[in-house]
């Protein structure tokens, strides 16, 4: 009876979201960036930015420390500006709990589809891989569309002084909680609206991070090829895009 009711369920969000469909495979990779953005395969003009949130939603105080010569304002491609410049996204940050109840965090992250954070399937990618460098272990997470709760962690990821190169697969990523359980990675995958990095850990917590790369599985090493998708007429074209900074988790 499970396996009835997971089938219908597949096969209505497969009519759903039949208009939105991802490449394949993807690649982000900052050396060959000048937007601060991934190209997920979405026509979306909002598509795959970098933002970044933190705690203060939920009272915490984390914060986090950039490179000096970025500057945090709304009127400049805050991302675009620091992978053109360094090559990656880069900085430091520091976990206060504050007034939050739960164990403070930051993060970044892209919408997959667009800034509306409509959820897309993205089971084909087979997983994620990442290379960066962190001074204190992190997660990947999925998003997904409608905040019940659904969300997916990936395995952690450990702290490396050197640059490191991961592949997680889908079967990796782990449910915290809510919803039943023969549905948990199925459910997500058919309706993931943004891929995030979460650093967290206890009170006063302090940590360094490079990423230089990310992408579906196998990507990051060339082991899987990715076909180039070109950008839409009028975002080839734009002004630089301002980065987003989305708060909460």
């Amino acid at each position: 009876m499970k396996l009835f009711f997971l089938f219908i369920l597949l096969f209505f969000l497969s009519i759903c979201y039949a208009d939105r469909v991802v490449a394949p495979a993807f690649l982000w990779d900052a050396s060959k960036d000048t937007l601060g953005r991934v190209i997920t395969g979405s026509p979306d003009e909002t598509s795959g930015y970098w933002y970044y949130y933190d705690d203060s939603n939920e009272g915490g105080a984390s914060s986090y420390t950039w490179v000096s010569d970025m500057k945090d304002d709304y009127k400049s491609n805050f991302f675009g500006q620091m992978v053109q410049m360094y090559g990656s996204i880069q900085g430091s940050y520091k976990l206060y709990k504050g007034q939050n109840d739960d164990e403070p965090y930051i993060g970044l992250g892209f919408n997959i589809w667009s800034e509306n954070q409509e959820g897309v399937d993205i089971s084909e990618w087979g997983g994620l891989c990442i290379e960066y460098r962190a001074t204190r272990d992190f997660h990947l997470m999925l998003h997904e569309e409608d905040n019940l709760g659904t969300d997916l962690w990936g395995r952690n990821l450990k702290l490396s002084e050197k640059m490191k190169n991961v592949d997680i697969p889908w079967n990796d990523f782990r449910q915290i909680e809510c919803c039943a359980e023969y549905m948990k990675l199925e459910y997500t995958l058919a309706k993931s609206a943004s891929i995030k990095i979460v650093f967290t850990g206890p009170d006063s917590t302090t940590g360094d991070f490079k990423i230089t790369k990310i992408g579906s599985l196998g990507t990051c090493d060339g082991t899987v090829p990715v076909e180039s998708v070109s950008l839409p007429r009028s975002v080839a074209s734009a002004p630089m895009a301002q980065f987003r900074k989305v708060p909460g988790g």
